[in-house]
């Protein structure tokens, strides 16, 4: 199972990103921006470590796919531009960006998101979810995706972008 990463980012290391070779996107991520966000930028960066599935799928229609269900709150993980991912020779790794607008609308989405939502959307993940579901899951999926709330809303008031980044 992938870890999954936010990251709040200006315009500009979106058109970086977008001007690399596909296969070099997930170095970049990897050896330059995580280690100068993690030391720099630790306000702009939220972990969701493995629970970044469950919550995708939580807040979709229990699926993990890039067609994001209800919007907003479907675009929370895997919305937004992919910017790397064909599910071919590019699926070793994700990365997806979401425009500051998108992200304001996804941080109100969040501020309305209640728990028993929450729940109601887990209990509907699908056969694929390669973890037993259970309260555990749930908690610790809940938890991440809270700790996530104040990062989107900072990133909405400061104009950013958000990239979700998972390796597989």
């Amino acid at each position: 199972m992938s870890l999954g990463v936010l990251f709040a980012v200006p315009a500009e290391v979106v058109e970086h990103i977008r001007s690399l070779p596909m296969r070099e996107r997930p170095v970049y991520i990897s050896e330059e921006l995580e280690e100068l966000y993690f030391e720099d930028y630790p306000e702009r960066t939220a972990e969701l470590d493995k629970a970044w599935d469950a919550i995708h799928r939580s807040l979709t229609d229990g699926t993990l796919s890039f067609d994001c269900g209800e919007y907003p709150l479907g675009g929370v993980i895997l919305g937004g531009e992919v910017l790397y991912f064909d599910g071919e020779e590019f699926d070793d790794y994700i990365i997806t960006a979401k425009s500051p607008e998108e992200v304001a609308v996804l941080a109100e989405g969040l501020d309305r998101l209640t728990k028993a939502r929450f729940k109601r959307g887990y209990d509907s993940i699908d056969g694929t979810y390669p973890e037993p579901l259970s309260k555990e899951d749930m908690e610790y999926s809940w938890e991440y995706l809270e700790d996530a709330v104040p990062f989107f809303r900072h990133a909405a008031k400061q104009g950013l972008w958000v990239l979700f980044t998972a390796d597989q």
